[in-house]
């Protein structure tokens, strides 16, 4: 999924409004990646920068380390110069970044860019039990889904004084129901 330019611009320019950074160079990186739409097209909020081929991870005063570290081919840089003419001269280049703020998830311009890293997928890093929780899960909520789905179907039915689609749906909605139950017993 494509994030547009425009929402990145607008996270942007509240990230660099609304929180403080231990050096001031960072804001002005910030800005110079909101001003210039053909760089920011490149740029992907992302989990764990560091883990990327180029990832740049920012962070915010209340957060431990450096303001901010450009990730380059398994080495990094802290200086905010060299970041800068790097992605100022490698801007075609996709960069990754992730921000370190207090509060991320509660944030809807942030949620709104926030990409899944390509290189390192939150799903890979999930147990085995987890993985089949979240699994048996979401079929659960399909199936009611279907059956809801049905539900409504019948309705239909008996407005339209349909008794052939009535019996029908009538039928597959207890096989589903009969299948829901045998699922909440394994």
């Amino acid at each position: 999924m494509e994030i547009a330019t425009l929402d990145k611009k607008r996270f942007l320019n509240w990230f660099v409004s609304h929180e403080t950074f231990a050096k001031r160079e960072v804001s002005w990186i910030l800005n110079y990646l909101a001003n210039h739409e053909a760089i920011l097209k490149h740029v992907h909020f992302v989990e764990k920068a560091r883990r990327t081929p180029r990832g740049l991870t920012l962070r915010t005063q209340q957060f431990y380390g450096e303001p901010i570290t450009l990730y380059l081919a398994g080495q990094m840089f802290n200086d905010s110069d060299q970041i800068f003419h790097d992605i100022r001269l490698n801007w075609r280049d996709p960069l990754y970044i992730e921000c370190q703020f207090t509060n991320p998830w509660d944030n809807e311009l942030y949620l709104g860019v926030l990409e899944d890293n390509p290189y390192y997928r939150w799903n890979d890093t999930m147990d085995a039990q987890t993985l089949a929780n979240v699994e048996t899960y979401l079929k659960e909520e399909a199936l009611q889904a279907e059956i809801s789905e049905l539900y409504q179907q019948i309705d239909q039915a008996l407005e339209e004084n349909d008794q052939k689609s009535f019996l029908e749906l009538s039928e597959k909605v207890n096989q589903l129901l009969a299948q829901k139950e045998v699922n909440s017993h394994s």
